[in-house]
């Protein structure tokens, strides 16, 4: 074993009053800005990508899909549509097992829900965060009516570019024609969520200043990564997911496919490992309500497909309005959003929020038909679709806060560990669990903790792990009571997809996750570990020991007593390509308390050394 590398860091001890603004920015700035942090990212990019794997994805999706319409035609299935509950689908391909994958728009204040308003123009803390400066990606069933008023910038032009061609409505059949009003519907009330002004006040969108690229989904994993690795595009939201059961009570896929992880998961995992600032936001269905019919051996847990069991996208549970948390009573889950874990007991969904009775823009078929559509349109949705977009435009509220306040905004790894180390507590239990996932997004603790990082009272790090290497870093906690709470994310690799996915047994012993880092956190020879899903469908509780299935590990220390303590990141086997980039973060006190008081910074070390690789 080598020698240990010690690298102090010795900060001069003192005391820093941190004045709470956030002036705006002159849009030229703010584009020079902006470029140049773009300029960085796909630099990182070309540097990094991980090309293999690429050609064999992309074809292989695209084959499918061309020969899955050849086949549904040949067999008189359809194709695309809408179904009588008024949701959009179309037909991706048909798998190794005869299976026709389908994808479906998943719906069956959300600011006060999200905690937005304390963060926003006008709010307690002071700040302007409305996503100016931030572009979000929405692909949806089809592209989305960017002539809305609440869509227009305060230039008088759209803040939403349409990527995709809109078709010639009087050239389109009955059928083509409902599909496409469904989508764009669908596409404009999401994209509401995420950024309409608020003429209306009631559909005031969560980054009301943030511009919007919209897509339909198909292609769409081709599409992600050319907007992240060539324009820089740091989050985006998918509001649609894999068909279990239609209106007339077919069933699209045998229950085995639930929790598995697929080649559509797969792609996300792999633009996401490619493209490492870039965030993937994913309903996670709402197929609850059919439990007993789709996976009626399960007792209603086991209900994610497709894209909400993938590694590196953030899965979001529909829960009803939380007007005032109080505690975990306070967050009620709506019937239909779709419970977890995956086949290896991953925790999934990830985070919770307001998915009920969601009030947003909206289009409806002009009349004539050729007619210009109405811009004042809107509509009250619910489903784990109106959920994403909340969560989707929390992180673009978070970028806009890192780009004016860091070198770079941040990589898509602290997204997920600051989403989670921040969320509110939820469900019956203490920890995560497979129905709310970490908890109820909060966006005035994530800036809180970005705030306090920035003043040195919290950790955030953006590191690398060696192969073979350990990690340590001292924590120092002043006075007794105070919660500890370490959150480790990263961005893993995408795993192999073979026909053993689809067998329980083999994914439970062995989990999708390619590179299996290691949080602890130690004193006075004490040992804590993170939490995880005990590895049982019929006792899903939360348990703190090893966690060898997720990408994210939470430790929470209540009631810590003064004293240093000593954080470690390791491995477990062998690094792909050698390394993995990892965020952590690290607390000690009460978010909402972070950005008020004088502090001190205290000296700080760390050591890394060789790792015994088991």
């Amino acid at each position: 074993m080598d020698d240990p590398i010690e690298v102090k860091q010795q900060i001069m001890k003192k005391s820093i009053v941190l004045v709470l603004s956030f002036a705006a920015f002159c849009s030229l700035s703010m584009q020079a800005q902006n470029q140049e942090q773009k300029r960085k990212i796909m630099s990182s990019y070309k540097e990094n990508v991980r090309k293999t794997g690429y050609v064999n994805v992309a074809k292989r999706l695209t084959v499918q899909k061309l020969e899955a319409h050849e086949i549904a035609k040949a067999n008189n299935r359809p194709i695309a549509g809408v179904t009588e509950d008024g949701r959009a689908y179309s037909l991706q391909r048909i798998d190794e097992f005869g299976t026709y994958i389908y994808y479906m728009t998943n719906n069956v204040g959300s600011r006060v829900t999200a905690r937005v308003n304390d963060i926003a123009p006008g709010g307690s803390l002071g700040l302007n965060l409305d996503g100016n400066g931030v572009t979000v990606g929405v692909w949806d069933g089809a592209p989305a009516l960017n002539t809305h008023v609440e869509l227009i910038g305060s230039t008088g032009l759209s803040r939403i570019t349409l990527k995709n061609e809109l078709p010639d409505l009087s050239r389109l059949d009955q059928a083509s024609l409902s599909r496409f009003v469904k989508g764009r519907s669908h596409a404009t009330h999401v994209i509401g969520t995420v950024s309409a002004k608020g003429t209306n006040s009631n559909a005031k969108g969560i980054a009301p200043e943030a511009l919007v690229v919209s897509y339909d989904w198909d292609d769409d994993y081709e599409e992600m990564n050319e907007e992240a690795s060539t324009n820089a595009l740091l989050v985006s939201n998918h509001s649609y997911g894999m068909a279990a059961i239609g209106d007339d009570g077919r069933i699209y896929v045998a229950p085995n496919y639930f929790g598995t992880y697929d080649g559509t998961a797969q792609v996300y995992d792999w633009v996401a490992s490619n493209n490492k600032y870039y965030q993937q936001v994913i309903a996670a269905g709402n197929d609850q309500d059919y439990y007993s019919r789709l996976n009626p051996t399960k007792n209603g847990v086991d209900m994610l497909l497709g894209g909400s069991v993938a590694k590196n996208a953030i899965i979001v549970a529909a829960v009803n309005q939380v007007t005032n948390y109080t505690g975990p009573a306070s967050v009620r889950i709506a019937d239909f959003s779709s419970n977890g874990p995956t086949n290896d007991f991953r925790i999934k969904p990830d985070i919770s929020a307001k998915g009920v009775n969601v009030f947003s823009s909206n289009y409806v078929l002009p009349n004539p038909i050729l007619g210009t559509p109405r811009n004042d349109a809107y509509a009250t949705f619910s489903g784990t679709s109106m959920a994403a977009p909340a969560v989707t435009g929390v992180i673009a509220l978070w970028q806009q806060w890192a780009m004016a306040n860091r070198e770079m905004p941040l990589k898509s790894a602290s997204v997920r560990a600051l989403m989670i180390h921040t969320a509110d507590e939820t469900g019956t239990s203490q920890g995560p669990d497979h129905i709310f996932g970490w908890g109820l997004i909060n966006a005035k603790a994530g800036v809180q903790v970005l705030l306090g990082e920035k003043e040195g009272k919290v950790m955030l790090e953006e590191n690398e792990l060696m192969q073979g290497a350990t990690y340590e870093k001292e924590w120092v906690v002043k006075e007794s009571g105070a919660k500890v709470v370490v959150t480790l994310a990263w961005t893993d690799p995408y795993a192999e997809v073979t026909r053993n996915n689809w067998n329980e047994t083999y994914a439970k012993n062995n989990p999708t996750l390619v590179n299996d880092l290691d949080l602890r956190v130690y004193k006075d020879g004490v040992e804590y570990l993170p939490w995880r899903l005990n590895k049982d469908f019929d006792n899903l509780i939360a348990v703190q020991a090893d966690n060898d299935v997720d990408n994210i590990e939470k430790i929470e220390i209540e009631g810590a007593e003064a004293g240093t303590y000593t954080i470690r990141v390791s491995h477990k086997g062998e690094l792909e390509e050698g390394s993995q980039e990892y965020s952590l973060i690290v607390t000690s006190d009460d978010f909402n308390n972070l950005s008020t008081e004088e502090f001190e910074l205290a000296d700080l070390s760390f050591a890394i050394w060789p790792n015994p690789v088991v």
